[in-house]
């Protein structure tokens, strides 16, 4: 089911492989999504009920807006072992993303003081998923950084279909948000970015979604702040022969269990471990994914492998090739918090998240750890990073001169101003060495 790969050549193919496997852009999707923001623009409320009646099977007469007292009642038959859960991984998140907090810092130089302010952003959309996709913990990794940031409007847009389900309801309230809006789709995505009569816009929007929310977003990036375009989910694993087959597997099936276009990936300088795992996945599928077998059969044979390299220094040049979403060290020095660990935080290069030790597990970062578990994919890890509160406010850069470095600067900056030709900006700052007021 999943191939073993050991030469370089192998290799190479492989990860080219990986780096091409993002589908090409259907400008069916593209032509239609279009439509569909302008529809929105152009109609407001009017067209997006239309929309969701048409697309979405809801009669235009039902609310189109809910508040949290509509949904506690639902929020109840949620079973408390899972509202346990929520509370937890809420409480835990939040108190990660504390770290990431920053606030407005000064600077002087000469009689000049400069800043650069920090803001919240004003209103932030969440888009959620319905039906078969909805996972409360992808909420809870989106609401609580935006929370944390400091955001004073949080509304969650999804489709109607998710109003009945009593997770989603406890999810909502647990997070105190207070509006939530029964549409999905790219319709969703443009009522956030244009509002309409009753609905101020959004500042951004963020969340996953299918290909016609993605579409919409990249669409309407500029219009509305958007959290990047996901891919395939994946994970990349590190190891030396020292963590248990099974535990190897499991994590590797984990990912695979996700959609057939995910990717799960083991390095290893052990050909035996490298057999071994091969062999675990095998008697393990079927019974662990259960309803999912089929789908981590088609990601393992797609887009699974076991490479076998020589070295240490090896797996670190794989994993800073292959930029993972997920990588997971469970070599037996990754379990020195000291220099073991030190190392490969000197040595890897842009990944998402790094999970140090097999005891730590990337089911624990998806939902109870603490860092978000939204993270950039598709090797996008090279210059993109996780959400964290930094994605939820704005920087402005504020200035204050006095008389004496206005004066003293004001012929230099119109020599350069002179440079350009903004004759203008020149004088404009040579006002200040001139005019006293």
């Amino acid at each position: 089911m999943i191939r073993i790969l050991k030469t370089a050549d192998q290799i190479d193919r492989f990860i080219h492989s990986l780096d091409a496997r993002l589908p090409a852009e259907d400008q069916t999707i593209v032509v239609r999504v279009r439509e569909i923001i302008e529809q929105v623009k152009r109609s407001g409320r009017q067209g997006v009920l239309a929309l969701r009646e048409a697309l979405e099977q809801v009669s235009a007469s039902e609310p189109l807006t809910y508040r949290a007292e509509h949904l506690r009642s639902l929020a109840e038959k949620c079973p408390k072992n899972i509202q346990t859960v929520l509370q937890t991984s809420i409480e835990r998140v939040r108190a990660y993303h504390q770290i990431q907090s920053d606030a407005t810092r000064w600077m002087s130089l000469g009689a000049s003081r400069f800043a650069s302010r920090v803001q919240a952003l004003d209103s932030v959309a969440l888009y959620v998923p319905g039906g078969k996709a909805f996972y409360p913990s992808s909420v809870i990794m989106s609401a609580v950084p935006a929370q944390v940031a400091g955001v004073s409007r949080i509304a969650v847009f999804t489709p109607a279909r998710s109003l009945g389900d009593p997770v989603f309801a406890a999810t909502v309230c647990a997070l105190g948000i207070d509006e939530v809006h029964a549409v999905g789709g790219a319709q969703a995505v443009a009522l956030a970015a244009f509002g309409d009569e009753h609905l101020k816009r959004f500042d951004k929007i963020v969340g996953p979604g299918n290909v016609y929310v993605a579409t919409a977003k990249q669409l309407l990036s500029g219009r509305i702040g958007i959290d990047g375009f996901a891919g395939p989910s994946e994970i990349l694993i590190l190891s030396d022969g020292s963590s248990p087959a099974d535990w190897i597997a499991l994590d590797l099936l984990a990912q695979a269990e996700h959609d057939e276009e995910a990717s799960s990936v083991l390095v290893t300088t052990s050909e035996v471990e490298a057999i071994e795992v091969s062999k675990k996945i095998e008697l393990l599928v079927d019974a662990v994914c259960k309803d999912r077998a089929s789908i981590a059969r088609s990601s393992l044979s797609r887009w699974g492998a076991v490479v076998v390299v020589q070295s240490r220094e090896q797996l670190v040049e794989t994993a800073n090739r292959l930029n993972a979403e997920h990588l997971h060290v469970q070599t037996r020095c990754a379990l020195d918090a000291g220099e073991g660990q030190d190392y490969w935080l000197r040595s890897l290069r842009g990944v998402g998240a790094i999970f140090l030790g097999r005891w730590c597990a990337e089911s624990f970062g998806d939902y109870l750890a603490g860092p978000s578990h939204v993270l950039p994919t598709a090797g996008t890890a090279r210059f993109a990073s996780p959400l964290g509160v930094y994605d939820f406010i704005r920087r402005s850069s504020v200035l204050s001169m006095s008389a004496e470095d206005a004066q003293m600067l004001a012929e230099q900056t119109g020599v350069f101003a002179d440079a350009e030709k903004l004759w203008a900006h020149a004088a404009a700052a040579r006002a200040r060495h001139t005019q006293e007021i």
